[in-house]
């Protein structure tokens, strides 16, 4: 129905509208979350450890699902305002449904209200538009509800800065310039009219329908998508654009437009800076699966901002952006990996925030590998890394439900995590996880449990630990090293104490990758660290020389290694033994052994079934390290292989643990 239609039908009845009673009451409605809690981007909160609430898409709908918006609107930039009608189609999924309600923020003016072509009572409260459905419906039933509305957005959701008019509607903004249902979980089709002056060009989700000229100096723009899409990723971009495209052949025979909307003084630099974008998308549908609009577009307009925003099928991106270099790269693989990650799979909720965000960031160093290969992905993390841990030393907290949506703890903590989940997985693995994820989930939304459940079906492998420790937790790993020469005769073997000193943190367990260098080669062996203080035997080929500590940079940690002249690191206050070399093929084996303080020390050592076969060591020990040896053989052979066990006995404490022997 056209605006001037819908004001005239309504001029008659809305005085006796606005007079009415009260409105039917929709039941058990939570109040809007977003208004209060995230127009500032960052919260104070108590302690947060693992969420208690698995979020999972439509978590939080309301008795009704909105199919599709049909925006109608008339932009005046000289005065900054707008004015027109939106209507949206709402599906009855809970009944009876007697009210539903528009988010509206209340810098705009509300002239009307239709359901169903017909005048309704609607009330404002909170930032919402509650309208009466005019009768009570089922479910499947649906409802066509139009709001007419004015004002100035204030450049809240819609900016009107230098060349350009556009929106940045992230997080909950979309209501500051158009009614709408504005949760990230509730997806819909739209259709845009948007009439400006004739001098100008609108940018918007979707392809163009046409352009309508008015006879009065404005022309209509009409855009449309068939694909379902969150409110804060519709969009608008008006400017004196002009137009240049790329094309992704996504087969023989198709392809699909990749247009350009630029300032006229910026179309060389524009065509320049864009270049590598068609070779970005064939990487991106190669790796991810196809384009998930490639019925469409995928477009990017200039525009006068900070920054750049994955709008649905047309990102925005700053023009300062546009200097005719490459260096932006990162930038436009960004936000274009938004369109699998953030678009077509939207976060359950703004507590999953990094699920888009942390997989655009890591999209970003894939990107790197891609052109720069193996040394230029390891930078970037690196980047990442440092990034993180600058933001992390001023604030902790985790990376789920996060304080601060738009830090480093989200992009570039979240990138890190699937940088480690690679590692875990391996890459056929985790690739078929990102693959397997994105077509579950697309055109819907998703929390962060479902992103593991696909990870786990694909590698078979439990990683609620992994979750757990770098999702649901704050900070990272710090690791403390010591690491000295156990070989005990021909047998070669370095013992290495890793200590996790981290504070406000968990203790990880992590999988960590260790090469140790000898003359003989390196031997590379993977330790799966679980607790705060662990000493491991590492059996070598020859006398080790050096020890690289997760070398490849696969964990986000920190380590410290203590001095050689101190090989056991600085000494704590509980009892501590290793063992080595274990397993063990020669006749000596040698237990070395923290004292907190000075005691009567026992060690023995008994077989399979329980019978002690040795008294090691019965004797009063100092308090520092001490060492002692068992000698394998009886009767000057040596004990077959098996595992046997100790027992180490310090006045009240004592340490228990196996012997393994290898024949």
């Amino acid at each position: 129905m056209k605006i001037i239609v819908m004001r005239q039908l309504l001029g008659a009845v809305l005085l006796l509208l606005l007079s009415g009673g009260p409105l039917p009451a929709n039941e058990a409605r939570t109040a809007d979350r977003q208004e209060q809690a995230y127009r500032a981007l960052s919260r104070d909160k108590g302690e947060h450890g693992r969420s208690p609430r698995a979020l999972a898409p439509g978590a939080f709908e309301e008795d009704f699902d909105v199919l599709h918006y049909a925006i109608d609107i008339e932009v005046f930039p000289a005065t900054e305002r707008i004015e027109g009608g939106v209507e949206a189609t709402f599906l009855v999924v809970r009944a009876p449904l007697d009210s539903l309600f528009f988010h509206l923020a209340n810098t705009m003016t509300v002239e009307g209200v239709l359901v169903d072509g017909v005048p309704a009572a609607f009330s404002r409260s909170s930032g919402r538009v509650t309208i009466a459905a005019g009768t009570v419906h089922d479910a499947g039933d649906t409802i066509a509800a139009t709001v007419l509305y004015s004002g100035r957005p204030a450049n809240q959701g819609l900016r009107f800065y230098g060349e350009s008019i556009y929106n940045v509607s992230e997080p909950g903004m979309a209501r500051c310039w158009f009614p709408c249902y504005d949760e990230p979980w509730d997806k819909a089709t739209t259709e845009m009219k948007v009439t400006i002056p004739e001098t100008l060009f609108c940018a918007s989700n979707g392809l163009l329908e046409g352009v309508t000229g008015n006879g009065d100096g404005t022309e209509t723009y009409y855009w449309k998508t068939q694909y379902p899409h969150t409110t804060y990723t519709t969009s608008i971009a008006i400017s004196e654009y002009v137009v240049f495209s790329h094309w992704h052949r996504y087969s023989a025979a198709d392809s699909m437009p990749m247009p350009y909307y630029v300032y006229p003084a910026k179309l060389a630099a524009a065509q320049a800076t864009f270049s590598h974008a068609p070779e970005m998308m064939d990487f991106f549908a190669g790796i991810f699966g196809e384009y998930p609009f490639i019925g469409e577009k995928y477009g990017t307009a200039i525009v006068n901002m900070n920054g750049a925003m994955e709008n649905f099928t047309c990102t925005i991106i700053d023009k300062r952006r546009i200097d005719g270099t490459l260096n932006h790269d990162w930038v436009l693989a960004h936000e274009m990996s938004h369109s699998w990650f953030g678009n077509s799979v939207t976060m359950a909720d703004w507590p999953d925030i990094w699920l888009n965000e942390g997989f655009a960031t890591y999209s970003d160093a894939l990107w790197a590998e891609h052109r720069g290969g193996w040394a230029a992905y390891r930078d970037r993390m690196a980047f990442f890394k440092d990034e993180y841990r600058a933001e992390d030393a001023q604030s902790r907290f985790p990376m789920y439900d996060p304080d601060f949506l738009w830090g480093a703890t989200v992009y570039e903590k979240g990138a890190w995590v699937l940088h480690m989940l690679r590692h875990l997985l391996g890459d056929a693995d985790f690739f078929e996880s990102l693959r397997e994820y994105h077509e579950a989930y697309r055109f819907g939304s998703a929390a962060t449990d479902g992103f593991r459940a696909v990870c786990e079906r694909v590698s078979s492998k439990d990683l609620g630990w992994f979750f757990d420790e770098w999702v649901y937790h704050a900070g990272y790993p710090e690791y403390e090293l010591s690491w000295w020469n156990a070989s005990v005769g021909s047998a070669h073997a370095v013992a290495l104490r890793v200590r996790q000193v981290q504070q406000n943190a968990p203790v990880f367990t992590m999988p960590i990758d260790v090469r140790i260098g000898t003359a003989a080669g390196d031997t590379l062996v993977r330790l799966d660290i679980s607790s705060a203080d662990e000493l491991f035997t590492i059996p070598v080929e020859s006398e080790p020389s050096e020890i690289a500590f997760d070398p490849d940079n696969w964990v986000l940690k920190t380590v410290h290694e203590s001095p050689s002249s101190a090989p056991f690191g600085v000494p704590r206050n509980d009892l501590s033994v290793c063992v080595s070399p274990n397993p063990g093929s020669g006749s000596s084996i040698r237990f070395d052994f923290f004292l907190p303080q000075a005691s009567f020390v026992e060690i023995e050592v008994y077989d399979a079934l329980g019978r002690k076969i040795a008294n090691v060591l019965r004797e009063t020990r100092t308090r520092d390290w001490n060492t002692a040896f068992w000698s394998a053989e009886v009767d000057g052979q040596t004990r077959g292989s098996g595992v046997y066990f100790y027992r180490l006995r310090a006045g009240r404490k004592s340490a228990e643990g196996q012997i393994t022997l290898v024949r």
